[in-house]
Formats: C-alpha cells, sequence, structure tokens
C-alpha cells in the first residue's frame, strides 16, 4: 500500500509519494519532452478526449504500462495516485488510474485544472482494470495534486467523486480521506448526502440551500472490510504525525525523512507503529519500489527521485525543472521512454539491498551515512545558480554522479 502527503512549510513547499507495489516490479524514471499542443492526449494504447497542453513530463512509471503511479510535468503540476476501495465498484476491464495521471499531467497548467482533468477522466471513461504486476487487483482512485497554485485530495469510487483543498499538511493513503469536508461532490452523490433545495444556489457544499445536514462521503463509498484490510487510515494518521514535525523543520532532509521512515506512530492504535518505506510482508506483502519528492522554490522545482526499492538505503536523485524543461543532473541514468536502463538499475539496487528486504534495522543503521551522502547532493544542487551555465551544471553532475556511485558500491 502507499502514502502520498503535501508539506506547506516556510522553507519550501513539498508534494512526496512512495509507491509499494509488487517486489519484483521494476518502477523508473521516465522523461517525455515537450510536444505540440494537440486536441488529444495519446500515449501507448491509450487516445483520451482531452487537450493535450504539450507540457513536458516526468514520470514514475511501473515499467511494464505507460501510465505513471506519480509524476511532475513542465508547468509544476505533481499528481500521485492511490488505490481505494469503495462499494460503487470500479470496472475489471476498465482504465488504470495511472493511466488518468499522465493524461492529466499532459493536459494541465494548474492545480486545479488537473482535478478537473481527473473529474473529466473519471465520469468519461471506466476507471479499474487490473492493475496488479502478478495476481488480480481492481480499485477506484484517489489523488493528491499539487502545484504553485495550491494543493488538492480527490476521491473517487467508480463514476463518482468528491475533492477538497489541502490547507495545510497532508497525507492520503489507500482508504478514503474526505467526510463532510468537501468542497464539491458529483451530482449523484450530491443527491444522496448533500441534497440541495432546487430553487436555490448553491456553488459548492458549503453554501446555503441545502436540505437537513450533511452526510459523509467517506461512510457513504468506502467498503469498509477493503478499507481496514488496507490499514489505509492507520498509515494516513501515521504519515500525518511524522508530517507535523517535518513542518517545524522546513526543509527537504526532514520531508524526505518522512518517505524514509519506519515505526511512525499511529495516535489511535501506538502500539501497532507503521512503515511509510516498507519492506516486504509489511503489508500485503508489498515493499516500496519506489520514491519522489518534489521541492518547489521561487526559482523553480527540483524532482528527487530514488529509482530504486527502499527510500531508507537508497539516495534521493535530482532532476531540475526550469522553464517547463526537465534536466538530468545524474547522468548515468537513462530516462528516455523505451529505454531499458532504468529498470536495469531497479533491478541491481533491489539484488544489492538484499539484507534490507525484511529488515528495516538494516538501514536505520545505515542511516547516519546515508545522510553525509545526500547531503553532497544537496550541496551540489544548492550551489548552483538560478540560471546555472553549462559549466555549472557538468561540475553539479560530477559531484552527484560520483556520489551515487560511490553510495551503490556499499555492501548493504
Amino acid at each position: 500500500m502507499c502514502d502520498s502527503m503535501y508539506l506547506p512549510t516556510a522553507g519550501g513547499v513539498f508534494f512526496g509519494k512512495n509507491s509499494d507495489r509488487n517486489a519484483s516490479e521494476p518502477q523508473a524514471l521516465r522523461i517525455v519532452p515537450r510536444r505540440e499542443p494537440s486536441g488529444s492526449v495519446r500515449f501507448g494504447p491509450r487516445s483520451f478526449d482531452l487537450p493535450d497542453a504539450g507540457h513536458s513530463l516526468a514520470l514514475s512509471c511501473p515499467t511494464w504500462m505507460p501510465g505513471a503511479e506519480m509524476g511532475l510535468n513542465g508547468a509544476g503540476v505533481a499528481i500521485g495516485n492511490e488505490a481505494v476501495f469503495s462499494r460503487f465498484k470500479a470496472s475489471p476491464d476498465g482504465v488504470f488510474g495511472m493511466d488518468f495521471v499522465r493524461a492529466a499531467l499532459a493536459s494541465s497548467s494548474t492545480a486545479l485544472e488537473a482535478v478537473e482533468a481527473l473529474i473529466s477522466l473519471t465520469e468519461r471513461y471506466d476507471q479499474g482494470g487490473n492493475a496488479a504486476f502478478k495476481g488480480r487487483l481492481v480499485y477506484s482512485n484517489s489523488y493528491l495534486v499539487v502545484a504553485p497554485d495550491g494543493a488538492y485530495v480527490l476521491e473517487t469510487a467508480g463514476k463518482r467523486w468528491a475533492w477538497k483543498p489541502a490547507d495545510g499538511p497532508t497525507a492520503i493513503s489507500n482508504s478514503y480521506s474526505i467526510g463532510v469536508d468537501y468542497k464539491r461532490l458529483d451530482s449523484e452523490t450530491r443527491k444522496a448526502i448533500a441534497p440541495v433545495n432546487d430553487r436555490m444556489a448553491c456553488l459548492d457544499e458549503a453554501d446555503a440551500g441545502r436540505i437537513g445536514d450533511k452526510g459523509s462521503w467517506k461512510a457513504y463509498v468506502e467498503d469498509r472490510f477493503l478499507s481496514m484490510f488496507s490499514a489505509g487510515d492507520a498509515r494516513r494518521r501515521a504519515v500525518e504525525g511524522l508530517l507535523g514535525a517535518a513542518e517545524a523543520v522546513g526543509n527537504r532532509a526532514s520531508a524526505m525523512a518522512v518517505l524514509r521512515a519506519h515505526a511512525a506512530i499511529d495516535p489511535e492504535k501506538p502500539s501497532r507503529p507503521r512503515n511509510v518505506c516498507d519492506h516486504d510482508r509489511d503489508v500485503m506483502g508489498n515493499p516500496t519500489t519506489a520514491s519522489m519528492l518534489v521541492e518547489y522554490r521561487p526559482s523553480g522545482a527540483t524532482l528527487w527521485f530514488t529509482g530504486a526499492s527502499y527510500a531508507c538505503v537508497n539516495l534521493f536523485k535530482p532532476v531540475l525543472l526550469r522553464d517547463g524543461e526537465f534536466r538530468r543532473l545524474w547522468t548515468e541514468y537513462d530516462t528516455a521512454e523505451g529505454s531499458t536502463g532504468g529498470e536495469s538499475y531497479w533491478k541491481a539496487r533491489r539484488a544489492s539491498s538484499r539484507r534490507a528486504w525484511r529488515y528495516p534495522r538494516v538501514a536505520d543503521d545505515m542511516s547516519a551515512a546515508l545522510a553525509e551522502a545526500q547531503a553532497v547532493l544537496f550541496e551540489a544542487v544548492d550551489g548552483l545558480s538560478g540560471a546555472p551555465s553549462a559549466a555549472e551544471l557538468a561540475a553539479a553532475s560530477a559531484t552527484i554522479d560520483r556520489a551515487v556511485r560511490d553510495w551503490d558500491s556499499r555492501a548493504i
């Protein structure tokens, strides 16, 4: 199971996500260059009746699919998706939520536009499909959308949806989180849990004109057994607790620490701590197979990605976003769509991290050394000017390539 987070701080704004999937399923970062805008979004076998704005894309994708678990576009819009389980069932032959993520990133220039694009896709196409690498898993999707204009949580259940703004540190996981605090609902759900007087204007769910009290979206749509099985509520509470401490520190190291965390305390069940960085057999046998952190600053965004399982034993490597284009600073990794380089790196890192598969304490013993190595990458990025020259970029890349090689050569 997975977690996504939004962390606004005085030192920067962060979007982060861990992807927890089958232990043998590679995931790679792909960079898609700018395209000419067009009337529809096309990739792989899919074509969506949604305008393609032509944004460049940085996508973290399970390598057997063209869609993305998480990603960032050239306009600075980041989206992460989570599996959720509803009594309004997703279609066994439907479209993956990961495909919706990629389509919305291609189409949207703001966070709110991305929310509207995801709603349009949810209403017009059946979501679902078997998104499991092995076995079978069909689900609806929730999304955390972050951009310079704001952040939003969008949750779906079949063709139904609800969204709300994220006004402070926020986490989502594999259960519904929106109660009565929704901003908007689809029309059918509104009739069921938030009916209004048809003769009165009601622009959103906070307006006057309601007949009776609002009902809870979460209580109305969730499959309670599967939501309990996913431990999504407990994981979300545990991550939210870590976000409070990270907000106080307010830097990228504290944001990364959330994604690397083990034994995070669920305040409702403190005797059952949760690993945010999952290891084999933690939850449904699915470890953390990829991690991403997007850092927003006035100079632009930086995407930090592991390209490997277990954020707790891997460096986050930087990709700069400037003027709508992505620039890799770690040059010894191939981000081209269709390349097998990212998959090869993922497999090599999993093989070399064998001791950490089931034992988080292996990573805990290395945490100080990992922080020291990560600081070298931080210094290389922070040393760049606002408009870095080719020479500056080359020097930073040389430092980063060397630091990643040194770390990856360690025995774990």
